[in-house]
């Protein structure tokens, strides 16, 4: 299976980055995006996060494990080019107000190869990324 991953620095505590991902069912809090566009059902492990994109296709997301500041997660529904997708969030300290997200997935691509698979999850990566870093820039300090 291939596997995309990105690493990034962020300029809080581990705690604070945490507070702001950290919430499964609440992407809105580091997206931007409206809450009504992320809703879940149940709780802890196996609950269900449906994502809407803008142009209303849905992400059905299930939880799958929860750790100290991570949790994985695989997709049960998509119009994304992958099958057999489970990816993991984690946030490390690296010192008292900078923390590193590292964010990876394994997938079976569908439609295209190995390689431009692992680009375009990549790139799924880094637009999130810019969404929490545009967050964290609007928060005041």
């Amino acid at each position: 299976m291939p596997t995309a991953r990105i690493e990034h620095d962020f300029p809080l505590s581990a705690d604070a980055l945490w507070a702001l991902l950290g919430d499964f069912g609440n992407t809105s809090r580091w997206s931007g995006r409206p809450p009504e566009a992320c809703v879940q059902e149940g709780e802890g492990i196996g609950s269900l996060r449906t994502l809407t994109l803008d142009d209303g296709r849905e992400i059905v997301d299930r939880l799958e494990a929860v750790g100290v500041r991570s949790y994985s997660y695989s997709i049960v529904r998509s119009p994304l080019p992958v099958h057999s997708y489970n990816a993991t969030m984690a946030v490390t300290p690296i010192g008292p107000d900078t923390s590193r997200l590292t964010w990876s997935g394994e997938f079976d691509p569908s439609g295209m190869n190995d390689a431009d698979a692992v680009v375009f999850w990549e790139n799924i990566y880094r637009m999130g990324i810019g969404l929490m870093e545009a967050t964290i820039a609007r928060q005041p300090r």
